[in-house]
């Protein structure tokens, strides 16, 4: 599943320890082609971007435990 769009998302702007150095960050639930919905962390969100249900974001690779990470198209 390479491209996808947004279905819904939430800026995070507090979190962990662990996720200190990501603030703030895209937290959202994606819709493949199929219809498949599922959770992800976007990446390359900036504050003050403006996102939409229905944007692209697309498949830029695996991360270190083997999971597909998805960003902005």
């Amino acid at each position: 599943m390479n491209e996808c769009s947004i279905y819904t998302f939430s800026v995070v702007r507090s979190t962990t320890p662990a996720f200190l150095d990501r603030l703030p960050y895209l937290c959202a639930v994606l819709e493949g082609p199929d219809g498949t919905r599922f959770a992800s962390l976007v990446e390359g969100y900036r504050d003050g971007m403006e996102i939409r249900v229905g944007d692209a974001v697309r498949a830029v690779g695996k991360d270190e435990r083997g999971k597909e990470r998805y960003a902005l198209a």
